[in-house]
């Protein structure tokens, strides 16, 4: 028997696959939503590459993303203020440098969170090279003791007694990097400190920053300072874990660091760091290169 000239089985066939089309687009959507319970402001194309979903292309993934409402919404960036020192105390030492490796360079900022009618400061301090936030801490002022509480936490989860001066501390010339008892635990630790000329020379913390603001802390509900404090660490396990970065072969930061233990030396790529005196050399097309692979 046929309808409209299509037979009965061609019509079931039909409906079969509909069928299975819509669980498929359905099984897609839960998955979306499951990445932005962890990720809240994680993109479709960042999704879909650390999804690895079958039966559907990343094109196809983004319309469909898009289509149920997926869309990031655009959050509105505040102004950063730092209080800088006039000092030539520590200058740039990133210039002509290249690294292989982890613990060969951190990189620290401070940022500011309006949240709760009240601003908060975050401190950052991250291993340039794989990208991982290994110390952080969050305040109601800016004094020294919070970047303090950061970097206590960076050289405990790295566990290295003395790094013989192979590892770079960059910073810009905030007066809390500057502090006695903060230069005091970086020479304690044999760490060269190392301060950037102009702000935009420290902008590879800076993305860090907007990441842990806008797409994760901004997107959450943060009811009391506990509560701000608790989604603070869930956002740094998330991006630490799970969050793939492209720059890292699409792998999160620690499991790049794993990558790096079966890599040889030899084989890994150079980085090199965007400074003033790079730039000189470079044309100006060159300039928010933040990382180039030689």
């Amino acid at each position: 028997m046929e309808f409209c000239g299509i037979s009965r089985q061609a019509h079931y066939q039909a409906w079969q696959r509909s069928l299975k089309e819509a669980q498929k687009a359905d099984l897609y959507v839960r998955m979306m939503e499951q990445a932005r319970e962890i990720h809240p402001g994680m993109g479709l194309r960042t999704m879909y590459e650390m999804l690895h979903p079958e039966g559907i292309g990343r094109d196809a993934f983004i319309v469909l993303g898009l289509e149920q409402g997926f869309r990031l919404k655009n959050i509105e960036k505040q102004t950063r203020t730092t209080y800088s020192i006039k000092s030539n105390r520590y200058s740039n030492l990133l210039g002509e440098m290249e690294f292989t490796d982890i613990n060969q360079l951190w990189s620290s900022d401070i940022t500011y969170f309006f949240c709760l009618e009240q601003f908060f400061y975050i401190v950052f301090i991250m291993d340039v090279y794989s990208r991982r936030i290994i110390g952080y801490s969050i305040a109601d002022n800016m004094r020294a003791e919070n970047n303090l509480s950061a970097l206590e936490m960076a050289v405990k989860t790295r566990g290295i007694a003395k790094y013989q001066y192979n590892l770079i501390h960059h910073s810009d010339k905030g007066t809390q990097y500057a502090s006695d008892s903060y230069t005091e635990m970086l020479e304690k630790y044999e760490i060269q400190i190392s301060m950037c000329n102009e702000v935009y020379e420290n902008t590879h913390i800076e993305r860090v920053n907007d990441t842990i603001k806008n797409q994760y802390l901004k997107r959450m509900e943060i009811r009391n300072k506990e509560e701000l404090k608790k989604k603070l660490d869930e956002a740094i396990k998330a991006y630490n874990e799970t969050r793939p970065h492209q720059s890292l072969k699409m792998m999160p930061p620690m499991e790049y660091e794993k990558h790096l233990l079966k890599t040889e030396k030899e084989k890994r790529h150079k980085m090199k760091i965007y400074t003033i005196e790079v730039n000189k050399e470079e044309q100006s097309t060159m300039q928010l290169n933040l990382f180039e692979k030689l």
